[in-house]
């Protein structure tokens, strides 16, 4: 296979893609998409990251100007974190819109994210969709495919494609050459949404973890583009019309990027339901009243910690412990609680695991459900960056209400007012500072589907090979 051949058919074909002012148009217009998304996502997102650093500052301030408080008084009070906002939500926003923002920490419980931007109508979150990655996993391989769907098809109705394999250009080069140059577009629309990504990042408070998701979900999108490349050549060489091979292009179009990602996701939560909010709530509490077996009341589990307690002390009543039993008995009951609301939110995040599970499996059939978890997983915007979130706001006020128990139970009771302190001083030492997912976990997390979306590349563009090779035998 000659290598001039080879540059030469590559530049041809590449000319007629810029002579072809349609494909010139759309390729912009899916340009002008990414890089309008990328710039408001970045304004948008900034901003955003203000106002939860914001909010954070104040409610650190508010819990540490309470004064003299009780500590169990405060922490009923409890006090609100806040997640912190990736630098590349910008590129891919994903669950963003649709995941809380704000946990509320008190004792006794553990509540769920709240302050979703879906539930406060505002205009940009109806159109969350709207991001230079929706532009590459969706408009992009429809450019692919009007690009090249008649690149065969078309010059075998026009008899051309015989007059090419006449003048001794092999059929294999010939599609070789045609795969660099539809190639050539897929990676210059992913070079533009890496590059500008990247751009945008030096502008910020970026680190070297930030560039490298950056260009990890590019590589994904090469990949993902490139499958779109070998299947449109395929296409084009097996059908004996550009029609016929536009038709098939479009039905695999629709169904891997319009109609799996909806279909996958039902399917999914029915192999793997999860509860309703009522629903888990009851079953914790059930839990916390009457133990995991049923058959062990919290009272009897109180009474049966205050006989271990008194047997410990080498005393007979709880007047005469060293210790406030109170504190005590509040360390107990959270250590109790906590361990039944961790039981509970295990079984929750299993079933988010199955369910990510059967979305992999479907992979195999529509490579966007690989692509876009891959994307969101480097960009920080996916379920697991938000369930990270959620393990260290716990983790934080399981320490934060101890923290006020562990004192309480240091002061005995003293004349008939409730024990008072400076909770503030009392938690200094305690920051909440949530860690983003290291770079390593975050591969080893989507090795599957990068795997997935790297066999579906090579497959394609074997497929055209093969397809390239059977040009001109007859049928």
């Amino acid at each position: 296979m000659s290598t001039r051949h080879l540059l030469a058919i590559a530049g041809t074909q590449t000319r007629l893609h810029w002579r072809d002012r349609r494909l010139v148009w759309v390729s912009a217009l899916v340009v002008l998409v990414m890089l309008t998304s990328l710039l408001t996502g970045h304004g948008r997102f900034s901003r955003l990251g203000l106002e939860r650093s914001a909010a954070e500052l104040e409610a650190a301030r508010i819990w540490n100007d309470q004064g003299p408080t009780n500590p169990h008084g405060a922490a009923h009070f409890g006090r609100d974190v806040y997640a912190p906002v990736s630098p590349l939500a910008a590129l891919d926003p994903g669950l963003t819109d649709q995941l809380g923002v704000s946990v509320r920490l008190e004792g006794h419980s553990q509540n769920p994210a709240r302050d979703r931007p879906t539930e406060s109508g505002a205009a940009a979150s109806r159109f969350g969709g709207f991001s230079a990655a929706w532009a590459l996993k969706v408009l992009a391989p429809l450019v692919i495919i009007l690009a090249g769907f008649s690149t065969f098809a078309g010059e075998r109705s026009r008899e051309l494609l015989m007059q090419e394999l006449a003048a001794g250009v092999p059929a294999r080069t010939l599609m070789t050459g045609q795969l660099l140059a539809l190639g050539g577009w897929a990676l210059a629309l992913v070079a533009v949404f890496t590059g500008a990504g990247l751009v945008l990042l030096a502008r910020g408070n970026a680190d070297m973890q930030d560039y490298l998701s950056a260009v990890s979900i590019g590589a994904g999108f090469l990949a993902y583009l490139l499958l779109f490349v070998g299947l449109t050549l395929a296409a084009s060489a097996h059908f004996r019309t550009a029609r016929g091979a536009l038709v098939a292009l479009l039905c695999f179009w629709a169904f891997s990027t319009l109609i799996a990602p909806r279909l996958v996701p039902a399917l999914a939560e029915h192999r793997h339901p999860t509860p309703s909010a009522p629903a888990f709530e009851k079953a914790v509490t059930d839990e916390a009243r009457n133990g995991i077996s049923g058959h062990d009341p919290a009272d009897q589990r109180l009474d049966a910690f205050r006989e271990a307690t008194l047997l410990r002390y080498g005393v007979s009543r709880v007047e005469d412990l060293p210790v406030n039993f109170a504190g005590l008995a509040l360390e107990f009951g959270e250590r109790n609680s906590t361990e039944t609301y961790n039981r509970h939110y295990a079984d929750l995040f299993d079933r988010y695991a199955g369910q990510a599970r059967v979305q992999r499996v479907a992979a195999v059939l529509a490579p966007e459900l690989a692509i876009a978890p891959l994307s969101m997983a480097f960009a920080g915007t996916d379920t697991d960056a938000h369930l990270a979130f959620l393990r260290q706001a716990e983790d934080y006020r399981y320490r934060l209400i101890q923290t006020l128990n562990a004192d309480v139970a240091r002061h005995l009771p003293q004349g008939d007012g409730p024990y008072l302190t400076d909770v503030g001083a009392l938690t200094a030492s305690l920051v909440f500072a949530p860690e983003r997912r290291a770079l390593g976990a975050i591969w080893r997390s989507q090795a599957v589907n990068a795997a997935i979306l790297l066999a579906w590349a090579l497959a394609a563009l074997a497929l055209a090979s093969y397809a390239g090779a059977r040009l001109g035998r007859p049928r």
